[in-house]
């Protein structure tokens, strides 16, 4: 099984992670201020919480931003006017603290502001509408000849309805090697709420990259075995999203504890 992600929209890696960066520092700054403002070497006081819960929402604000948007060259540039705002404030808290916690706040803030004007650049560079879905591939290479595997698609009804539904394309062609049939299925990635909805549908396992992953197995344990490999410990088959609720191996008598 293999897949393929072919990165052609605007928005890349680097913006995707400033904006998760963003949307786990407002968490820890709108739920736990008073601890926030210790490490930043700040009084903690009631005053300080109301300011650093005031930088959480603008933190999570922009991290939605730059999730949810194809190309959030706004939203980045407002991750710079903000990191210009957090040295403001933490100079002012250094001249009054005088706290090494301060100076390496500091520190940490000029780190992130390098990528973060980098991309905010980068992105300002960009012309044209943005693109929003990512071409994704799913192959499988399935060891019987071309003519059977075409049979078998064709009389796979819901596993070609799902592909219908997503406006995939698929595509059979000879295995190199002589090792059967290459089965492909091609589509544009393009969840709701970009990047934040692909999270959570992934996190649930309904995405479609990861439900077309067990569909392909399974249609090839068909074509290749006659049946789909089954234990009882997956009853159902190996299925991805299984694999979030897993846990390390222990005895019986303890697991049903």
């Amino acid at each position: 099984m293999a897949t393929h992600s072919i990165r052609t929209r605007d928005k890349d890696s680097l913006a995707v992670f400033l904006g998760w960066f963003s949307v786990g520092l407002g968490t820890a700054q709108l739920l736990a201020p008073k601890a926030m403002c210790k490490i930043v070497g700040a009084s903690g006081d009631g005053a300080s919480r109301r300011l650093m819960r005031l930088m959480g929402a603008r933190e999570l604000t922009q991290g939605i931003g730059i999730l949810t948007r194809p190309r959030p060259t706004n939203w980045l540039w407002a991750r710079v006017a903000g990191d210009g705002l957090d040295l403001s404030l933490l100079t002012l808290t250094l001249a009054k603290n005088r706290n090494g916690r301060t100076l390496l706040a500091i520190a940490n803030v000029l780190g992130v502001t390098a990528p973060d004007v980098y991309e905010s650049l980068h992105l300002s560079r960009k012309t044209g509408e943005p693109r929003e879905g990512m071409p994704v591939r799913k192959a499988v290479t399935i060891n019987r000849p071309r003519e059977e595997v075409e049979r078998a698609w064709a009389n796979a009804q819901e596993l070609r309805e799902r592909v219908l539904e997503a406006d995939a394309t698929v595509s059979f062609s000879e295995a190199p090697g002589n090792r059967g049939t290459e089965l492909a299925v091609d589509f544009i990635e393009q969840p709701p709420a970009g990047d934040l909805g692909k999270a959570v549908q992934k996190l649930s396992g309904k995405d479609l990259a990861t439900q077309l992953a067990d569909d392909l197995r399974r249609f090839k344990q068909l074509l290749e075995t006659g049946e789909i490999v089954r234990s009882d410990a997956t009853p159902a088959g190996h299925l991805l999203a299984d694999h979030l609720k897993q846990r390390p191996a222990q005895p019986l008598e303890e697991a049903i504890r």
